[in-house]
């Protein structure tokens, strides 16, 4: 009898070890998938330099729209300095919007800064003549290649490709955003509609209070490029119309961009009165924060997930 019981006891309990062991194991991966909505990643530019990123990752796969968000890049001793963390909110909510994202510490901002002992430090930080034009030909590039690859393993669409970004990194944005422009696609194919891209991939930029000028970036020569009609980018323009400077430099920026005889949405600057702290950043904080993120979705929406641009290949036929 008593071994009878013993035996079953097993039996009798196992639906109830069952329920509590499966209830914790999916806890635990109901966590992990938590975890998983925001990564932290450190890439290597070009030049060696470490680039911190937090990639959100979407759930829609090869054809999710993508967006990278960069704060202002003012210098790390800048008293309004910030982090790729005052994107996070926005990010969450783009991502809800099935995009994937990125926030990018620029090089000698936030966490972007090499491990060095602390009497070294000012010279990793301290910006140079040349870091601007790095951070969009090495670190943006970085960022690239990394979505590329996600590309590739078709958990996203390079093709729809929109960037925020404030401050002097509306100008590190732009230059970015060239010189991908610039990329021709591979001579693999008769027809340039059938050709493998290399790059061509920003749709639109949403700036809030650009900087003009920024060492380094030829302003006039950036936004010209990019102006072009043909390329058929979306940039948008948020500035504090109470800051009699920020107003003069949006304007400065927006004057090239500007499409003439239109009202098309795709091209506009827009300033907002109000307190002098919601200016670049400033605009995602506090009261300002609910309107510009319904701001900042709605263009990408538009410009950037609507878009009819299907999934390909990155891998040209030519070096497989």
């Amino acid at each position: 009898m008593d071994e009878d019981v013993s035996m079953k006891l097993p039996a009798k309990f196992l639906a109830i070890f069952t329920v509590c062991f499966g209830l914790s194991f999916l806890t635990a991966d109901a966590r992990a998938q938590a975890n998983a909505s925001a990564v932290d990643h450190t890439l290597s530019a070009a030049d060696g330099w470490p680039i911190h990123i937090t990639y959100f990752p979407s759930s829609k796969g090869k054809e999710a729209p993508v967006v990278i968000l960069i704060p202002s890049a003012e210098g790390i001793e800048d008293s309004a300095s910030r982090t790729r963390k005052v994107w996070e909110s926005m990010a969450k909510v783009l991502q809800k919007k099935d995009f994937a994202v990125v926030t990018v510490d620029l090089r000698k901002h936030g966490e972007s800064v090499p491990d060095v002992e602390e009497s070294e430090r000012e010279k990793y930080t301290k910006l140079g003549t040349n870091d601007y034009a790095l951070m969009a030909t090495q670190d943006l590039e970085a960022v690239k290649d990394f979505l590329l690859k996600e590309h590739q393993n078709e958990k996203l669409n390079i093709r729809k490709l929109g960037i925020a970004a404030a401050g002097s990194s509306c100008m590190v944005a732009s230059a970015f955003t060239l010189s991908d422009w610039l990329k021709k696609p591979w001579p693999d194919a008769p027809t340039l509609a059938a050709r493998t891209p290399k790059g061509q991939d920003v749709r639109a930029i949403m700036m809030l209070s650009p900087r003009s000028p920024v060492r380094g970036i030829n302003t006039t020569a950036i936004t010209r490029g990019i102006a072009d009609p043909s390329k058929g980018i979306a940039v948008n323009v948020y500035y504090n119309s109470s800051d009699r400077s920020e107003e003069k430099s949006a304007q400065s920026v927006f004057k090239f961009l500007e499409l003439k005889n239109t009202t098309d949405a795709a091209r506009k600057i827009v300033g907002e009165a109000g307190d002098k702290k919601y200016t670049a950043e400033g605009f995602l904080l506090d009261k300002a924060k609910t309107t510009m993120e319904q701001n900042i979705a709605d263009f990408f929406d538009a410009y950037v997930k609507q878009r009819e641009d299907p999934w390909k290949s990155r891998t040209s036929p030519l070096y497989q």
